[in-house]
């Protein structure tokens, strides 16, 4: 079973095709030469069912940015910067704000201030805000289809992204109809997670109620996720168990080359722009990403990067501006499985699950290791090669630090930092100074820095 999504991503704003479409009815003639291009809507606009498929699509367009980013050099993804705070990218360009990613100077004034953290904040936090406007408008005029589970899937992802790529204290805001603001207040970690359950939870009642297995694999890895994110194992292997989620299973975010806003914002930012490049043992402790020569990692000498000195080594997962972004699959519902099997030191299944993905790939076997550290070593080894730039790195070292017990510096790249200086000691994406507007948020940003 493998789902792709469909989206119309052309406008700046996924409410202005809504006002374009309004404009055209019953108008006059006379003024079609002066007929207003306008590229945000109020949310009143969209009080009707016939604009829920534009609404739907709007979400989709939304998340796709935010997830992967575009084609516009300012909206670069939470993939892209979650891969540059961990071992999965290296800077390859002349950016100080993104050397700053790169280095994991991640916390502070400076870090709140940094411009294009405030961008890729704000993509997610639009794609959210949307998700939640979408939710609201299925609710009054067609609850309970499809569509309906989709857009609250969508944004219950987007508030799992924030819980593992961003500190504490992420304040989920609302847009009104008459454009006023309902100020949000910081939530933690867990209580960002909760809430994504919550939202996961309905749209798999829906998805049951309309026969939508797709949606309803797709709630059901999404809250399978963020149960591990909360150390509840039992939970997120009773999730799957109940959904059934098959081995092929695949959930994906649609890219295309029909505009800039449509392309795959990987591809755009390393095969057009050579500004990051695919990281091989970066800090000491980073993985062989390159170097392995993993099927599951392939990669293409690209020259040198955009800086005219790193070596850019390009990832052929996503080698074009249409290339597709796994945002749910079968292969990390056998791995939450697998981790919850090693959690209660069944370390046979553990390993059988582990081979079984691994052959039904045409990859071989792997000796079990040995021992508990080992185990979680060659755990977290799998998850990073099977979800390579799918922004699940960030969230994985987090957890290794929170539920593992691992130090900061011995999981994340540390030491001298290629470019000059050294790393510094973040393990998030911080909340940017523009949140400072809602007089509910903390002073410093975050409530607290912790993985």
């Amino acid at each position: 079973m493998t789902r792709t999504t469909i989206s119309i991503r052309g406008a700046r704003s996924p409410l202005a095709l809504a006002c374009m479409l309004a404009a055209l009815v019953a108008c006059d003639p006379s003024k079609l030469i002066k007929v207003q291009d306008p590229d945000v809507a109020l949310p009143a606009t969209l009080h009707s069912k016939q604009a829920l498929p534009t609404v739907r699509n709007g979400v989709i367009g939304d998340f796709a940015v935010a997830y992967g980013g575009s084609g516009n050099e300012t909206e670069e993804g939470q993939i892209s910067f979650s891969g540059l705070v961990t071992d999965e990218l290296v800077n390859s360009e002349t950016f100080p704000t993104r050397i700053e990613l790169d280095r994991r100077l991640t916390i502070g004034s400076h870090a709140q201030n940094n411009a294009d953290n405030q961008d890729v904040f704000l993509e997610l936090s639009r794609a959210r805000a949307f998700a939640d406007f979408a939710s609201a408008r299925y609710t009054e005029f067609d609850a309970g289809n499809e569509g309906h589970a989709e857009v609250l899937n969508l944004g219950a992802f987007a508030k799992v992204l924030f819980a593992e790529n961003y500190c504490s204290g992420v304040p989920f805001s609302t847009l009104n109809d008459d454009g006023t603001i309902t100020f949000g207040d910081p939530l933690t970690t867990e209580q960002t997670l909760q809430s994504a359950l919550a939202q996961f939870d309905s749209a798999t009642t829906i998805a049951a109620a309309v026969g939508s297995d797709v949606q309803t694999d797709l709630a059901a890895v999404g809250k399978a996720r963020a149960l591990m994110d909360l150390d509840r194992y039992a939970d997120a292997v009773a999730t799957l168990s109940a959904a059934g989620v098959p081995d092929d299973f695949e959930y994906d975010i649609e890219y295309s080359d029909n505009s800039t806003r449509q392309n795959n914002g990987v591809w755009e930012f390393m095969f057009n722009e050579g500004r990051w490049s695919v990281a091989d043992n970066e800090g000491i402790n980073g993985l062989d990403f390159v170097s392995a020569h993993d099927p599951r990692v392939q990669t293409a000498d690209g020259g040198i990067g955009f800086d005219n000195s790193t070596p850019l080594i390009l990832p052929l997962k996503y080698s074009d501006r249409g290339s597709f972004i796994p945002l749910a699959t079968g292969i990390e519902a056998r791995l939450i499985e697998a981790e919850a099997a090693l959690s209660s030191g069944n370390s046979g299944t553990f390993m059988t699950l582990l081979n079984a993905l691994r052959t039904s790939h045409g990859m071989s076997s792997l000796a079990d290791p040995g021992s508990a550290t080992a185990r979680q070593d060659l755990l977290f080894r799998e998850r990073a090669f099977w979800l390579y730039l799918t922004s699940h790195r960030l969230g994985d070292l987090r957890r290794l630090i929170r539920q593992y017990s691992r130090n900061p510096e011995s999981v994340f790249p540390t030491g001298l930092y290629f470019k000059g200086g050294t790393y510094s000691n973040g393990v998030n994406l911080t909340i940017p100074i523009n949140e400072q507007n809602n007089p509910n948020s903390p002073s410093a940003g975050c409530l607290n820095n912790d993985a």
